[in-house]
């Protein structure tokens, strides 16, 4: 996998591990729904779902992968993961 993407997903997971309110984290830039979907219709991102493994198997948007942050064994599951992420997309995370 990218060292880029795995470095990022990362640190994500640990700075949500960590709680909002101990460390300031940039602005996160944030669309709306129409506008996600604008994007995925012609496969120009990777959706990424933050839901639990219950939610993701029930409401899921179709293609997306689950990276729930559920515990620690999550950042092994990234570093292990062999997904080609192409440089070109976005990434888009997502959750209810």
């Amino acid at each position: 996998m990218n060292k880029y993407l795995c470095s990022l997903l990362l640190s994500i997971l640990i700075f949500a591990s960590q709680g909002a309110a101990q460390i300031k984290l940039p602005e996160v830039p944030r669309i709306d729904a129409k506008m996600a979907y604008l994007k995925y219709k012609p496969g120009r991102v990777i959706l990424v779902d933050a839901m639990g493994p219950k939610t993701f198997a029930k409401k899921h948007i179709l293609g997306s992968m689950s990276l729930p942050n559920d515990d620690s064994a999550d950042i092994e599951r990234i570093r292990d993961m062999e997904i080609p992420f192409p440089k070109d997309k976005e990434i888009i995370v997502y959750c209810e």
